[in-house]
Parts: structure tokens; C-alpha cells; sequence
């Protein structure tokens, strides 16, 4: 019997942590990888995070009962469209795109039968990233990373709880969430970090007597200003997709600068100890883990893994069958 087949496209620092972890949970899959720049695809299969790699889209989706697009959001509605056209019914596809709105949207014109599961798989906070890209993937990237899964509506039990499985064989915890909701609570905690960094490089280095500032701009600038998208495209995907909720987001902040701002101009030192104990404390309470009410004690993460791969294996095979 020919083994289940997990197309993987985009092979970064997600869909090859994706990969690699897939492998170390040693389940019984074939692994295919597509990434349009080819020097990529090679690292990936050198990593082991992809059993072999296909540069044609098509030919490393063909066979596979789960294709996770691990692309940006610019480069997901082009590749449904390329893909809509031969998938079988009972594939199931799944991204792990930030924003879900217009994700889902796209996902309405796949064809009857074909099954999508949006996904956005948010890192732990206590996780650290030392690199980006294939080169950086890590088996362990994943590991108590809280997986937000956000089906489209016709998505069939049966596939979401095969999602669910391969969240948990991922080391990850499945979130339910709705599209809209997903969005307007991201646009607070990730993309409008970026955009405000993005803000930040601008007046910094659009003001007058840049050349000089800059010889003296050192870690700490680079820190801050490392979350601005470094490529237009990405940056207007990111920013106008979530133009209504970071416009709210934009007049809190101008509110919060004018209310720290009188804080400076009395010197007011209660007010402004205060604020900055009450976030911190926040903050330590946020990267503990506290702030999760719902939090249970895990089983073993291997018991885990072996039994969540029967079930995997089995719901994708129980989906072959039906489609033949």
C-alpha cells in the first residue's frame, strides 16, 4: 500500500520546521516540497525536512491528501487559483498565512469537495528565533506554538479532526477561532508591531541629519526596528488587509503618546512608575504563561505523537478510499 502524501509549499522557516517536524515524529508519510526559488528547495531536501522536492506546483501537489501552503499572503491567492483545477475531492488544504479574512475568502472558489482549514500557527513567546528562512528551520520551532485553525464552512468534521492531528503531531495546541476575530486580535499583537516599527524607521531616517544619527544607531536600533517589512509587497499585503483594525490601533497609540507625552511635560515620576510596573508586570505574567486560564498539563509529548499519527494516517486514508 502506497504511503499517505503531505505536499508542503514554501519551504522557509515554517513550511521546513513543518517538514522537519513531521520527520522527527517518524510518521509514515511521503513528504514533497515545492518552493519557487530552486537553491531553497535543494537546502530542504539537504535538511531532511522534505522526503524529495518538485519544481513544477502541480506534479508536488499531485497524490497529496493535505498540501500546506507555508506562503506569504501575497503568494496564496495565485497559487489556489493555479492549484483549484486538480485537486480531487478529499484533498484538504490548509495555509499558515496571518491574516484569514481574505485567505478563506480565496478559498471559496476551490471546488466542490476539496476541503480547506486556514491555519496560522503563532510561536511561543519563550521561543527563540535566531535566524529566518530553511536555515533557521527547527524541528522544535512548533513546540507549544498555539495553532489557530479556522475552517472554511464547509469543511467536514472528518477533516478538521485530521487537522487537529497534525497540529498535535507538530507539538502544537489547536485554537479554534473565527476568521474576522483571528484578524482583529493579530492586527493588535503582530502586525501593528510592524507597522509602528515601520513608523519608527521612518522618522529616524527621513529626518534631517540621518547620516550622522545613523553612525551612533547600534543594537538597540536595529532591535526596534527589525519587525518592519523588509519587502514592499509583503508590506502592503500586511498593512491595507488590516487597514481598518490598525487604524484603530493607530488612534490608541496617538492617544497613549499624547497621555505619556503630559506625563514628560509635568514630570509626573508616580504616573509614570506606575505604567511602566504595570506593564512590566503584565508582561512577565504574558511570557510565564499565566494568562492562559485553560492551560492543563500535557501527557507525554511522544504518547502524543504516536497516537496522533494512527489517527492522522488513518483519517487520510479513510479520505483516499472515499475518493476513489
Amino acid at each position: 500500500m502506497p504511503k499517505s502524501r503531505i505536499a508542503i509549499i514554501g519551504l522557509g522557516l515554517i513550511g521546513g520546521s513543518i517538514g522537519l517536524a513531521l520527520k522527527k515524529s517518524k510518521i509514515e508519510v511521503e513528504i514533497v516540497g515545492h518552493d519557487k526559488d530552486l537553491g531553497v528547495a535543494g537546502r530542504a531536501t539537504k535538511r531532511g525536512a522534505v522526503d524529495k522536492t518538485e519544481w513544477n506546483l502541480i506534479n508536488a501537489c499531485d497524490g497529496a491528501g493535505l498540501i500546506v501552503l507555508a506562503l506569504p499572503l501575497d503568494a496564496i491567492q495565485d497559487t489556489l487559483s493555479a492549484l483549484k483545477s486538480h485537486l480531487p475531492p478529499g484533498t484538504i488544504i490548509t495555509d499558515t498565512a496571518t491574516s484569514k479574512v481574505p485567505v478563506l475568502e480565496w478559498a471559496n472558489d476551490l471546488p466542490r469537495g476539496v476541503e480547506f482549514i486556514g491555519g496560522d500557527p503563532v510561536l511561543s513567546a519563550r521561543r527563540e528565533i535566531t535566524g529566518r528562512g530553511i536555515d533557521a528551520a527547527d524541528a522544535a520551532l512548533l513546540d507549544g506554538a498555539t495553532y489557530c485553525l479556522v475552517p472554511a464552512v464547509t469543511a467536514s468534521p472528518q477533516a478538521i479532526d485530521t487537522l487537529t492531528n497534525f497540529v498535535n503531531l507538530l507539538g502544537a495546541k489547536s485554537y479554534f477561532i473565527e476568521a474576522a476575530e483571528h484578524d482583529g486580535l493579530m492586527a493588535g499583537v503582530q502586525h501593528f508591531p510592524a507597522f509602528l516599527a515601520t513608523a519608527y524607521a521612518a522618522t529616524i531616517i527621513q529626518s534631517q541629519g540621518w547620516r550622522e544619527r545613523g553612525k551612533l544607531a547600534g543594537a538597540a536600533f536595529r532591535v526596534a526596528t527589525e519587525l518592519a517589512p523588509a519587502d514592499k509587497y509583503t508590506a502592503r499585503a500586511q498593512f491595507f488587509s488590516h487597514r481598518v483594525d490598525l487604524t484603530r490601533w493607530i488612534d490608541l497609540n496617538i492617544a497613549k503618546l499624547y497621555e505619556l507625552r503630559e506625563v514628560l511635560a509635568r514630570e509626573d515620576a508616580a504616573a509614570l512608575e506606575s505604567l511602566v510596573q504595570t506593564i512590566a508586570d503584565e508582561r512577565a505574567k504574558w511570557l510565564s504563561g499565566k494568562l492562559d486560564d485553560d492551560a492543563l498539563p500535557r501527557p507525554d509529548t511522544e504518547t502524543i505523537q504516536n497516537q496522533t499519527a494512527r489517527l492522522f494516517l488513518g483519517g487520510l486514508a479513510d479520505r483516499r478510499k472515499k475518493t476513489k
